[in-house]
């Protein structure tokens, strides 16, 4: 089974019913002063509250607070009201959870009244793409069914015959949510299983699947955890494998862009595909 790109382990946020859905306090001890987080109810949607200051260590437990009420409610409202920030790298807890839960629209994330400092984090790192932000509550609440400009989706795949077809699989029906056009689902499809089979076959090592989709049409990104990030052509003289690999010859012809970033640790292959909605 595939697993979905999760947050860092923590400690679960003890909540006490009250005038509020819950209150806990989420990351204390003595490695330092944690975050207080109230939950509300307001119709369908939760609105998380969170007090204190986010950093690497509150964020963590944070990111599985947040992804608790979406994995359980679907639809939450961030109130970042008087929510500090240590360093501007700590936003991206937002869209760890919504990856964790599977994405829009299988969830539903906004943010609301960030202060100057972390509303300028929020865009710096491109976090406000995929998880919108407001300057009213109100304003959140109501946006909550609204597509953001970017869309996402994260898997983690098992290094194994099966990721291929996995993968395609996995791609086809998040498309088909995405509203993807046919002809656009089935060049991702082909995609993500050659790039899929690339680091079966050649990196030996797990992967992680990312899919966007934007303005600029259909990303899909596939990183590997080989040392040494050596590059992979496509397979040649696996007359004994279940499937022939076509490689990175096929992923330039059906791609509109791609490319490969390196990593200390493994490479992203990444392909762009144009598509119509």
């Amino acid at each position: 089974m595939p697993a979905r790109s999760g947050c860092y382990a923590g400690a679960a946020l003890r909540c006490v019913v009250g005038s509020v859905v819950g209150r806990g306090q989420v990351g204390g001890g003595a490695m330092g002063a944690g975050i207080d987080v109230s939950v509300r109810a307001h119709g369908q949607v939760r609105v998380v509250r969170p007090q204190g200051v986010l950093t690497e260590r509150t964020g963590a437990q944070l990111c599985r607070a947040l992804a608790t009420e979406l994995l359980n409610h679907h639809r939450v409202v961030v109130d970042l009201a008087g929510f500090g920030l240590a360093r501007t790298s700590c936003v991206t807890v937002f869209p760890a959870a919504l990856d964790q839960c599977g994405g829009w629209p299988r969830v539903r994330l906004v943010l609301c009244r960030p202060d100057q400092r972390m509303a300028q984090a929020l865009e710096q790192r491109r976090v406000s793409a995929l998880v919108p932000v407001y300057q009213l509550l109100l304003e959140a609440e109501e946006a909550i069914e609204r597509r953001p400009a970017l869309v996402r989706t994260r898997i983690q795949l098992g290094c194994d015959d099966r990721a291929p077809d996995v993968a395609g699989r996995l791609v086809l029906d998040t498309c088909t949510m995405w509203q993807v056009d046919a002809e656009g689902q089935q060049i991702a499809k082909l995609v993500v299983s050659e790039l899929v089979d690339n680091v079966v076959r050649h990196a030996h090592t797990a992967a992680v699947l990312t899919l966007e989709q934007g303005d600029r049409g259909l990303r899909i990104a596939v990183r590997d955890g080989a040392p040494g990030g050596l590059l992979s052509g496509p397979s040649q003289g696996n007359t004994g494998a279940r499937r022939p690999g076509r490689g990175l010859e096929l992923v330039a012809r059906l791609a509109t862009s791609w490319g490969i970033e390196m990593h200390p640790v493994g490479k992203t292959v990444w392909a762009q595909i144009a598509h119509s909605k």
